[in-house]
Order: C-alpha cells, then structure tokens, then sequence
C-alpha cells in the first residue's frame, strides 16, 4: 500500500487503501473528494499534513502528485 500526499491533498493507489489510510488518521469519509477527475482527500492544516506523513505517506511534490494521478 502507498499512500502520497504533497501537502495538501492525500492520494493512494486504490480508493480502498486511501480509505483505510485516512480513517486511520482521523479523516471522515465524508471529506473524501469524489466529485472530481482525481479522487482525494484534502489536507488543511499543517497538523493534519504532518500526521499522515508520521503515519506512512510518501511526501512528494505537486509535480509528482500530478505524474501518480496519470499511472
């Protein structure tokens, strides 16, 4: 499993380890942004961004947040 995350948005390899990843950290599933082209949840605190990477997300940049979306 391979959670990313660039800071502000937090992205896995499929939607069922995303899930299980966020609701680890404290996430709601209800936050989950499914509405658009690339399905995430958004990170919005400094805190927040902080504990998934403590948690195990590979912090990337945007550049290549955008390069995972595309696989």
């Amino acid at each position: 499993m391979t959670i990313y995350t660039d800071g502000t948005h937090l992205i896995g390899d499929s939607l069922e380890e995303l899930h299980e990843f966020a609701q680890g950290v404290g996430l709601r599933r209800e936050w989950f942004q499914d509405h658009l082209r690339h399905p995430h949840y958004d990170l919005t605190t400094l805190r927040m961004t902080r504990k998934v990477v403590k948690a195990g997300a590979e912090l990337v940049s945007p550049k290549n947040l955008m390069k995972i979306y595309r696989r």
